[in-house]
């Protein structure tokens, strides 16, 4: 018996899972970016789409998300508002992939770690998702509202649109070009996890 319960702890700490929670792979994605310059006009913004790498969701025995882990690759970066003009759209993407912004040589991927799931008072928006953002080894505390369904063993998460300010992962660009664009990047988050 004593044998047993030291197999059990040891399987426990190695999975990094708590006694009735589950590792839930993310299967989707979608990863929705969009930024503007200082008149904060649609005109005068970007847009497009990030991939997700990698990433997993902790679920209690209840099925609730209680943590997760996401690795975006940020080799990925499109921008989809300029499908039109191809060679702008070129070198737009591999300007925010220089180390004017996201540095993509050296830090090729970003992170959130989900620490904290809350009920949300939101029809809408029924949890609230707090945790760790890091860019460019730089890690802030950020949170946002999500709505979570869940259809037997899948697991489906559509996050509100929210921001986080680029100047707190030293996403800056030469000072003068700077002061033309605002600080705040907005997002959206769309995974299924099983």
């Amino acid at each position: 018996m004593h044998s047993f319960k030291n197999l059990t702890a040891a399987l426990l700490l190695v999975s990094g899972l708590a006694f009735g929670q589950a590792n839930k792979k993310i299967q989707n994605s979608t990863i929705t970016w969009k930024a503007y310059k200082a008149l904060n006009a649609d005109a005068m913004s970007h847009w497009g789409t990030v991939k997700l790498k990698a990433g997993n969701i902790v679920t209690n025995s209840n099925n609730e998300i209680v943590g997760g882990n996401f690795i975006i690759d940020l080799s990925t970066i499109l921008a989809d508002d300029m499908k039109g003009n191809k060679k702008m759209k070129l070198m737009l993407e591999n300007h925010l992939k220089s180390d004017d912004f996201f540095d993509v040589k050296n830090f090729p991927t970003a992170f959130f770690k989900l620490t904290t799931v809350k009920p949300n008072n939101d029809k809408k928006y029924n949890y609230i998702f707090s945790g760790n953002l890091t860019i460019r080894n730089v890690s802030k505390p950020i949170s946002f509202p999500v709505f979570v369904s869940n259809d037997g063993n899948k697991t489906t998460v559509q996050s509100a649109l929210f921001t986080f300010n680029r100047k707190d992962y030293d996403l800056n660009y030469n000072i003068f070009e700077d002061m033309i664009l605002k600080n705040e990047v907005e997002m959206t988050v769309k995974f299924m996890a099983k």
